[in-house]
């Protein structure tokens, strides 16, 4: 086959980025050039990163692979993955090296192989297209295999017995893949790519610069190999009536990393959007004050803003879809509850939290702002009669400070009570009663704490609709005492983060979704 061990150190190059900054002279081709326009999937790294991005990398490297010498472990991680591939004789320095460029790439087509798979290539830009074919070839000689040449559209490749293909496109760019693929990357290179289209260079456009890494699905593509793969189904049928394929937009994202933290971006243009309609609904993104107003001492938060109208406008759009009419008048008929007027209409932000460092304090609440005290007052007594009623529990009526009605539902299985609680600014749900009277007045608050401040710093420019405390989850796994040789193995690579946290920055014009994992 055409050298395994090559794909597979590729690949771990890819993964971690660093690998292989400075040292030889490098090309500079733009792999996306022999992609073809409908890829379904494509997926970018920098592996001769330069400057203050390779410094950058290689400090997020030290603290993610608990080392103070970075390059060196992922030297030795590498030469693992060599002597794992069973091919010994196969060098990074001599049969890697001399001719790796700067980027490497692998997409994916809508093309399906014999096993029902994805077809797909790697694109792997070289700064000499002859050192490189001269490795594969000898790669495949040492594994006692055989290469056949062929040519397509003015481009020569070999391909091997198992049908993988090797060749390179004007001296710069060495494709590898199945031969379907190859040939459609030659064709891409010598006519229409990906490169060229408005769908991956306006999507890109709104990337950070500074990136390690970024990729691009094209859900229009990935849908329509759905349908073609199961033409049957029912559900892809409904999805595609009320989700027309020619409105859904391609996600592009990209990937940074220093010091400080590990970033992914996830852009969304406003003329994707706008195109979008209805799709777009519940799309606007950033964070909620009420998170700041959680307690102080929660270690994991969720927020969004008017999440009532939110659920109404997608309730409304896909109304038929969801079985929106039929379910609100069986509430109606059965009940006595109108869904907008009794619940959504009321529903302003909502926030979540969850705090304990042991199993038995844990404990949490879903906090909801009021925006009628009038509709919430009735749809909350509503709620609590839907509750007894359908779920077959006993709300006894409790008291919880700054409430003005609250109930509690006890089960044997619970050790704490569920509380439902209401005042004219919030409706409370909470698991325990402390997390109740936490949730209307908290000793401290979350805007004010470190992990809060963790978070933002984290984020940047992004207000932080999660947060995540990294080292009170691990306090809560040692705690739990159901810690195994797996996790102690794990624990001082999860000692390297600090907090997870993303936030939705966006409105017309677009926006990003941004997943961080801030760094000690």
């Amino acid at each position: 086959m055409i050298r395994a061990a090559s794909l597979a150190a590729l690949s771990l190059l890819a993964a971690l980025v660093v690998a292989c900054g400075g040292g030889a002279a490098s090309g500079d081709a733009d792999p996306a050039s022999a992609v073809p326009a409908n890829a379904m999937l494509y997926a970018e790294v920098t592996i001769r990163p330069e400057g203050e991005l390779r410094e950058d990398a290689l400090d997020a490297a030290g603290k993610v692979l608990n080392t103070q010498d970075p390059e060196g472990k992922i030297r030795e991680l590498l030469d693992r993955a060599l002597a794992e591939s069973g091919d010994g004789d196969f060098d990074y320095d001599r049969d890697i090296k001399p001719w790796l460029g700067e980027r490497a790439a692998l997409w994916l087509s809508t093309r399906l192989d014999d096993a029902g798979d994805p077809g797909g290539a790697a694109v792997i830009d070289v700064s000499n297209g002859d050192d490189a074919m001269d490795s594969i070839r000898r790669g495949v000689k040492a594994d006692g295999g055989k290469l056949t040449k062929r040519s397509h559209n003015g481009v020569d490749y070999e391909v091997d017995e198992d049908g993988v293909a090797a060749g390179v496109v004007d001296d710069e760019l060495l494709l590898i893949g199945p031969e379907a693929e190859v040939k459609a990357s030659i064709d891409a290179q010598k006519g229409d790519s990906l490169a060229e289209t408005d769908r991956y260079k306006k999507g890109v456009d709104a990337l950070e610069d500074e990136r390690l890494a970024h990729f691009y699905m094209d859900l229009r593509s990935l849908f329509r190999l759905a349908v073609k793969s199961e033409p049957s189904d029912t559900d892809i049928q409904a999805f595609e009536q009320f989700f027309p394929i020619d409105k859904l937009p391609p996600i592009v994202g990209s990937f940074q990393a220093d010091g400080e933290r590990l970033a992914l971006d996830v852009a969304v243009r406003g003329d994707s959007l706008k195109q979008m309609g209805p799709l777009a609904a519940g799309w606007g993104g950033g964070s909620t004050d009420l998170l700041k107003e959680l307690p102080g001492d929660s270690w994991a938060a969720f927020g969004t803003p008017d999440y009532g109208e939110t659920i109404k406008q997608t309730l409304n759009a896909y109304a038929g879809m969801l079985g929106g009419p039929a379910m609100k008048q069986q509430l109606q008929n059965q009940y006595g509850i109108d869904i907008d007027a009794d619940v959504l209409d009321w529903i302003g932000d909502v926030a979540l939290f969850v705090r304990g460092d042991t199993i038995e304090s844990l404990e949490g609440a879903a906090v909801i702002q009021v925006k009628d005290s009038g509709k919430a007052e009735r749809g909350f007594t509503k709620l609590v009669g839907l509750l007894q009623a359908a779920g077959g529990v006993q709300a006894r009526p409790a008291k919880v400070d700054g409430a003005d009605t609250a109930f509690s539902v006890s089960s044997p299985d619970l050790p704490k009570p569920i509380v439902l609680a209401r005042s004219s600014e919030r409706v409370v749900i909470a698991y325990g009663g402390d997390a109740a009277k936490a949730a209307f007045s908290p000793s401290s608050k979350l805007g004010d704490s470190e992990l809060y401040g963790a978070a933002t710093d984290a984020l940047g420019d992004v207000d932080p609709a999660l947060l995540l405390s990294m080292p009170a989850v691990v306090k809560l796994v040692e705690a739990s005492g159901s810690t195994d040789p797996e996790f102690e193995q794990a624990k001082p690579y999860l000692d390297a983060y600090d907090v997870i946290a993303y936030g939705i920055e966006g409105g017309d014009d677009g926006g990003k979704f941004r997943l961080v994992a801030g760094l000690k």
